[in-house]
């Protein structure tokens, strides 16, 4: 393990061990989906900010402590494109949220813009991890397009299991498209921002995390739920 993957919290030894607190957080993930499945899907969804908050420590503990106030930022700016988003309808279209995503200032859950960065991170990783620069030649602008193409993929798969735990409701009960467009724009402006990997420090934790929550929410659309 190397010192930056010991991240913010610098924790040695096992107990700073990726591989344990990722398959903590799979073990959590697994657990949840079959609490859902088997036991009952509202208690067990009522415990997702939480869940998000535990991944959030994780994932930014193992993350460089240079890159604590870039993540606050990231996280401020979203939440705050979601507030106008919620008050407007600009530039996602006209949504509401739930109770599930904790309590919500302006009408909107500050725990949002911990998704946004979460996500953000992850995609941010595989990008990296796909289009390195070669040769001297900068591909940042192909790795803040493939970032936001995986936040595109990521929410049309979150999007129906959003709709059908009241994460948030759309009016008319209809997904617009310019809400995917939206997500594009916003994450590729934020990827280019933090194009170069020592700003914005993300890690490996993060890209699979996005696999985890990736296949968390693939599982909850096909399988049925125990209310």
């Amino acid at each position: 393990m190397t010192p930056s993957e010991r991240g913010a919290f610098g924790i040695r030894g096992w107990g700073g061990s990726l591989p344990l607190w990722m398959s903590l957080l799979v073990i959590v993930h697994v657990v949840g989906l079959a609490g859902v499945v088997l036991l009952d899907a509202n208690l067990i969804l009522d415990l997702t900010a939480v869940n998000l908050l535990l991944t959030a420590i994780v994932v930014m503990g193992f993350g460089h402590p240079d890159g604590a106030w870039r993540w606050a930022l990231t996280a401020y700016v979203t939440y705050g494109v979601e507030v106008i988003g919620v008050q407007t309808g600009f530039p996602f279209g006209d949504y509401q949220y739930g109770v599930r995503l904790g309590p919500t200032v302006y009408d909107t859950p500050p725990m949002i813009g911990v998704l946004w960065l979460l996500t953000l991170m992850g995609t941010m990783y595989w990008a990296a991890q796909w289009a390195p620069d070669k040769h001297d030649r900068d591909r940042s602008a192909l790795r803040a397009a493939i970032a936001a193409t995986l936040m595109v993929a990521f929410d049309i798969v979150l999007e129906p299991v959003a709709i059908r735990t009241a994460f948030w409701t759309w009016t008319g009960d209809t997904i617009p498209l310019r809400n995917y467009v939206s997500w594009w724009i916003i994450a590729f402006a934020l990827a280019w921002a933090w194009r170069k990997a020592h700003n914005f420090r993300t890690n490996r934790a993060a890209g699979l995390l996005l696999i985890v929550q990736t296949a968390f929410f693939i599982g909850l659309s096909l399988l049925p739920w125990k209310s």
